[in-house]
């Protein structure tokens, strides 16, 4: 007999383990007799009574010591191995037996579940909008949402780091969607590129089979399914206000519409890509064009999702290329270049220039 694997059947239910050390104590003191009562326990152990009842009453429990066979008032110790034999065994068929009542029971149900949803799909719900900062309601309209998804989810979202309470829950439900065969595309601003967070939620994404890119024209939130419901923010200046869930089909196309528009002149974001890319330039622009304008530096920096030391950087680096003492004057001056505009009407004017230069004088 092994007190080692009576040890780990003493363990007690909690996170950290723990042993009835002195039930152990007892165990072992039992393995060495034939048979031994409670008495000689108290004075061989020098322990009270109260503090050795309750070790037997334990060790009963695990089935690791039992009444001596014609001997009254004696226990004898039990091998450990049929000590688990007999006290797992019946959970072990519990469990199977619940399973099988589990498996009936969902059986039964499907093809009510099946009516209750094409009865659901096909009646207008009562409610259009529904506006809430309860992140239990939001999960749970996210969970109604994803599962009813069956051919796209649109994507559209600052930097992990910035993420909000539905994107979060929303994030595993994507995951579940794609491995349903759902499409997803999700878009980015460009400032994702250089954010960890964000490039591992990229990579866990691609490699489930979603599509990312990121653009220039991020300047706030929204996840729709099937362009039927859609959740946004409640309050775009409040990040605090909740989220909007429309059930309204002609507002979910309307956002997947602008989703499509944006993703046509986006840049792909490969999970093992480094740096920016290809984008850097637009982003530089995007950059120009706010500075020309006249926001404040901190207002530019939020709005095209970058932290405000990264923001000085990129800065400082335009002025030295432009040679610019101001920020306002370094904006005029991409301007005046022509270095401002999106990367895809950047494209065109050199394409046009090119095209002007092969034409026949």
């Amino acid at each position: 007999m092994d007190s080692t694997a009576a040890r780990s059947l003493l363990a007690e239910p909690g996170p950290d383990g723990t042993v009835d050390e002195f039930a152990v104590r007892v165990y072992e003191h039992a393995l060495g007799r034939r048979a031994v009562t409670p008495e000689a326990l108290v004075r061989e152990l020098n322990a009270p009574r109260r503090r050795v009842d309750e070790a037997v009453r334990v060790l009963r429990g695990l089935r690791l010591v039992k009444d001596a066979a014609g001997r009254r008032g004696e226990l004898v110790a039990v091998d450990t191995e049929a000590a688990q034999v007999e006290l797992l065994v019946p959970l072990e068929q519990a469990i199977h037996d619940n399973r099988r009542r589990l498996a009936g029971v969902k059986g039964q149900l499907h093809s009510f579940m099946e009516a209750f949803n094409s009865n659901r799909r096909d009646r207008p719900r009562g409610e259009s909008v529904v506006v809430t900062d309860d992140p239990e309601e939001i999960r749970l309209r996210l969970l109604e949402a994803a599962q009813q998804c069956t051919g796209e989810i649109l994507l559209m979202q600052p930097c992990v780091a910035r993420e909000h309470t539905e994107l979060r829950h929303a994030h595993p439900l994507i995951l579940e969607a794609l491995r349903r065969g759902v499409r997803t595309r999700a878009l980015y601003p460009h400032t994702a590129r250089g954010d960890a967070a964000t490039r591992a939620r990229v990579r866990v994404l691609t490699e489930a089979g979603g599509e990312v890119r990121t653009s220039r024209e991020i300047h706030g939130r929204f996840l729709a399914f099937d362009r039927k419901v859609a959740f946004v923010p409640a309050d775009a200046a409040d990040a605090e206000a909740g989220v909007a869930i429309v059930y309204e089909p002609s507002v979910a196309t309307f956002l997947g519409t602008i989703h499509d528009l944006v993703w046509q002149s986006a840049f792909r974001l490969e999970a093992g890509a480094v740096g920016y890319a290809d984008t850097l330039d637009d982003l530089r622009s995007t950059i120009l064009e706010l500075l020309a304008s006249g926001i404040k530096d901190e207002v530019v920096a939020r709005r095209i999702g970058m932290s405000d030391r990264s923001f000085r950087r990129h800065v400082a680096a335009i002025m030295q290329d432009l040679a610019a003492e101001s920020r306002f004057q370094a904006g005029v001056r991409a301007a005046q270049a022509g270095l401002v505009g999106s990367a895809r009407e950047r494209r065109d004017q050199r394409l046009h220039a090119l095209m002007a230069m092969e034409e026949p004088a």
